[in-house]
């Protein structure tokens, strides 16, 4: 036998194994949630919910249509939702900017936890309340029908903060049925 043959047999074995461990999947793979990418104005379908986002707005303040109002650092999000084929909740939203994730304000009446029908779409607002520091950079919206998503699809949107304008105020829309 050739003295080389066995280190190049241990060199090809090394390779096969680095390629099987490189194409593993992780063990969280299993249960994952399936992504579906959106962009504003677009309407994009789920497994439960179907969702259009139409703006995305910051402001210094909001305000409601009830008389509540908060001062801070707000990122505001109009869509129309509604089911796929039964009764859903938009119950899952959240906003993720440079490692750090933010979950819906429920500090005002807004679309967040409404229950959503088909066929007929809701049109409202989704108000996360950031720290002072936090609109720049990207900021990736995440909507489900549950704050739990393994395995089920979610609404994702890219949002490129630096290029919002911050307005002094803004005011969350109401919730309201939407003509279809």
């Amino acid at each position: 036998m050739k003295k080389w043959l066995p280190w190049v047999a241990t060199f090809v074995l090394l390779v096969g194994a680095w390629f099987v461990q490189f194409l593993t999947p992780s063990d969280d793979a299993a249960s994952e949630p399936f992504i579906v990418a959106t962009a504003v104005g677009s309407e994009t379908v789920g497994r439960e919910i179907v969702v259009t986002v139409l703006d995305v707005r910051a402001a210094s303040a909001v305000t409601s249509s009830n008389g509540w109002s908060a001062e801070g650092t707000w990122l505001l999000v109009d869509l129309k939702a509604e089911a796929v084929t039964t009764d859903s909740l938009l119950k899952g939203a959240t906003l993720t900017i440079g490692g750090r994730e933010f979950r819906a304000s429920e500090r005002m009446d807004s679309i967040f936890s409404t229950k959503l029908v088909p066929g007929i779409p809701r049109t409202g607002t989704i108000a996360f309340e950031l720290p002072d520091d936090a609109l720049t950079g990207t900021g990736i919206l995440h909507l489900s029908p549950s704050g739990d998503t393994r395995l089920d699809s979610v609404i994702e949107l890219t949002i490129p903060l630096d290029e919002l304008t911050i307005s002094a105020e803004e005011s969350v829309h109401d919730t309201e049925w939407a003509t279809p």
